[in-house]
């Protein structure tokens, strides 16, 4: 018998609603993985002697406010790839959406087979290779 992966337990779990591939998602569940890009993000800071006020910080850091009002409405009524790359009964996706229409964001989440209202993010982190850039020819 195969022994099925454990959910995490530290999730943050919120009331939301989405729809993907015409399917109604009804809870969201972030996992506090994508705090480590920001922990990444401040020490680098620390090294370069780079200070910044706490409205810039706030700008740059990753929050599940970030998520949940910016990059996941982006996904509502939208189709994904059927192709999701499969573990057990999740099936994990990822996409890159924009903040302020520019800042790239890789999002990755899963839906659970047997918890199909459930929306679960993975990780969250900048990927500056997809910005938008205000100049097509920068």
């Amino acid at each position: 018998m195969v022994k099925l992966p454990q959910k995490p337990t530290n999730l943050r779990e919120y009331d939301y609603s989405l729809i993907i591939n015409d399917q109604h998602l009804t809870k969201l569940e972030i996992s506090p993985y994508y705090e480590k890009h920001n922990q990444e993000y401040l020490e680098a800071l620390k090294r370069k002697n780079i200070k910044l006020s706490s409205q810039e910080l706030a700008n740059k850091l990753i929050t599940d406010d970030l998520i949940q009002k910016i990059l996941l409405p982006q996904l509502n009524g939208e189709r994904v790839d059927e192709d999701g790359e499969r573990n057990y009964q999740y099936t994990y996706y990822s996409v890159f959406p924009l903040y302020n229409g520019k800042k790239a964001y890789k999002l990755v989440w899963c839906l659970d087979d047997y918890n199909p209202h459930v929306l679960g993010i993975m990780d969250c982190f900048r990927i500056g290779k997809y910005d938008k850039s205000p100049n097509k020819y920068a």
